[in-house]
């Protein structure tokens, strides 16, 4: 009986051995991937300082999984504009494209779609260098009124324990810009991650092209995966009746796991594949498609896909450019793909402050009837509540305010895009109103966000 249960306690052990090695390297794999990720975007789109990006957004992030930040190595190429990090064992490289931004690893098969070889015609020629002579923080544009003040003020102050990092905050009202802050090194000039904010662009470049006839929500996500040329096991197991419509809506039914931990799907996706899109098809489905709302990055990552199959071999930054940035007269958007060349559009959007208030205004007048790029129609439809299980919070690409939910002082109309870290364009209709709040607050609620609107809606 004693040999058994040595024996017993051997294998028992073997396996925690196992289990413990396998999380060090995916933990290793993720961290090294978003070490080299944010450093690359950080300092060669948002041409930040290097010393700022490593110490407010990668080291607080590892440090969320446990003692990675003083095992973490990296080393940064200003010649080639790459970065490559290090972590326990796992090397990450991410190289810098123009008008690509920056993008993990090296594909394993041809880039999917042609790209782009012209020169984005209103790049800011800021250096990362030169963003070290940023104005000090909470630098005011001395636009916003007393009362505006007051309420800039307490959203760029930190509360008790800290934690909050708000880097810029702007409100637009009946089209004008009457409140605008910033934190240094952050400026006007800075290109901000909205991280899943760039599912709302998304929705709104699919909404472009479904108004120039050239997609359809009903078209088959089968369809797009084998002529994308995906193998025949994930097209085998992506239901025949799955629509461009489930994947913006969120209700695949695949079963991908959004929990961003070492390991988890999102983060595998994110950090270790060359071909996003793949990602949540390959998981297959937990439910029929339609049946179940389930917040998925990788829904969106296939969505984007359709996207750009739908732009019959125009390089997306050239698309973007004509029906997005020249209309609507946005100094700078960088949206980066992965290593196949597939914009990965649950996570990787830079735009200015501006330009994200900018986009935000766009969404307020087409939802009026007033822009000449999105219809009506198309964004009445995006920010229509859901129909499946706990689909009622979401639109296509857009989260809702549905029974006040979201900001229970905000007119029900309202709705926003949101991202990690507390990034967020908020429109309410009803009021004329676009707020945005950047910034890079690891526990959202630090954010406070109901208080920053609740203080404009009472000003103005």
């Amino acid at each position: 009986m004693k040999r058994a249960k040595i024996w017993i306690t051997g294998i028992a052990l073997m396996i925690g051995v196992a289990m413990a090695t396998r999380l060090a390297l995916q933990a290793g794999a993720i961290g090294a991937g978003y070490a080299a990720k944010q450093i690359c975007s950080g300092v060669f789109v948002a041409r930040l300082p290097e010393q700022f990006v490593v110490e407010t957004d990668v080291l607080p992030r590892l440090a969320t999984v446990g003692p990675l930040t003083q095992l973490l190595d990296y080393a940064l190429d200003s010649t080639e504009q790459s970065v490559v990090a290090s972590l326990l064992g796992q090397t990450a490289t991410a190289q810098h494209q123009p008008r690509y931004g920056c993008a993990l690893g090296e594909a394993d098969e041809a880039p999917l779609f042609p790209r782009s070889d012209g020169a984005l015609k209103n790049l800011n020629e800021l250096s990362a260098a030169a963003a070290t002579a940023a104005p000090p923080a909470r630098n005011s544009q001395g636009r916003e009124s007393a009362a505006l003040q007051n309420t800039l003020d307490e959203a760029f102050t930190e509360p008790s324990g800290g934690g909050r990092n708000t880097l810029a905050v702007i409100v637009m009202h009946r089209g004008e810009i009457v409140a605008e802050r910033y934190s240094g090194p952050v400026t006007a000039e800075t290109p901000m991650q909205g991280w899943s904010m760039n599912k709302s662009l998304i929705a709104t470049f699919v909404g472009r092209q479904i108004d120039q006839g050239h997609l359809r929500l009903d078209d088959s996500v089968v369809t797009a995966l084998q002529a994308a040329g995906a193998g025949g096991a994930t097209v085998a197991k992506a239901d025949p009746d799955l629509t461009l419509k489930h994947l913006l809506s969120m209700t695949t039914g695949f079963d991908f796991s959004e929990r961003y931990f070492p390991g988890d799907d999102v983060t595998d996706m994110l950090y270790r594949q060359p071909g996003m899109w793949r990602s949540a098809p390959d998981t297959g489905h937990a439910l029929p498609p339609g049946e179940q709302w389930a917040y998925s990055s990788g829904d969106i990552n296939t969505a984007s896909l359709i996207w750009q199959q739908s732009l019959k071999g125009e390089p997306y930054p050239d698309w973007i450019e004509a029906h997005f940035s020249q209309p609507l007269s946005l100094d700078e958007i960088v949206l980066e793909p992965d290593a196949s060349g597939v914009q990965v559009g649950s996570s990787y959007a830079y735009l200015t402050a501006r330009d994200w208030a900018r986009m935000g205004q766009l969404w307020l007048d087409a939802w009026h009837g007033r822009s000449e790029v999105i219809s009506q129609a198309w964004q009445r439809r995006a920010v229509t509540p859901g129909t499946a299980k706990g689909g009622e919070i979401y639109g296509l690409g857009f989260w809702l305010n549905t029974d006040h939910r979201a900001f229970p002082s905000a007119p029900e109309n309202t709705f926003h895009a949101g991202g990690n870290s507390g990034q967020f364009v908020v429109v309410i209709p009803d009021k004329e109103l676009v707020i945005v709040r950047l910034g890079l607050t690891l526990n959202e609620s630090r954010t406070d966000m109901n208080a920053l609107l609740d203080d404009v809606l009472a000003t103005l």
